[in-house]
């Protein structure tokens, strides 16, 4: 009969492991020796930690490229080439297009943007990348401007950070 009572409300809920069971009985010092109920906020989490982003938190390329192209549209739209600006508006395009990326709270990313500008002349241009990242969650999109005398070429990297 003493085991039919003993069995009756317990269920695998409150079963707790041994390594668990001694961690919390550390935890939890008894002040006159007499052992006190542990609750479950006493008990040490167990370490979980998550490698990969989920779908809702991975590279958002097109928001990124819509945010490029926006901000490409604002600087450089009906603007002449005039080389004293150039420096000035590559750093505009970098700055607010990194702003803009923030807003996107793409958490554990860290973002790289590159800004080239040039005037066009009907001279052809050539830039290469290396980058060594794991293609699963890392990714990179790019934008183009162009208008009769500039062209621009705005690139931004997402590293995760594991």
């Amino acid at each position: 009969m003493e085991e039919k009572e003993s069995e009756e409300g317990i269920g695998p809920q409150d079963a707790i492991s041994e390594e668990i069971a001694s961690t919390t009985a550390e935890l939890v010092a008894p002040e006159d020796g007499i052992k006190q109920p542990q609750s479950h906020e006493s008990v040490a989490p167990i370490n979980s930690y998550q490698i990969k982003p989920n779908l809702q938190e991975r590279f958002k390329e097109l928001s990124v490229k819509d945010i490029l192209k926006e901000v490409q549209q604002s600087i450089l739209g009906g603007k002449n080439y005039e080389n004293d600006n150039v420096k000035k508006w590559t750093i505009k395009i970098a700055n607010d297009v990194n702003e803009k990326i923030k807003d996107l709270e793409m958490k554990r990313y860290k973002h790289i943007v590159q800004v080239i500008l040039g005037e066009r002349k009907g001279q052809g241009v050539k830039s290469g990348m290396r980058c060594l990242w794991d293609c699963e969650v890392d990714g990179y999109t790019s934008e183009i401007f162009m208008n009769d005398t500039i062209f621009c070429v705005t690139t931004v990297f997402a590293v995760y950070l594991y």
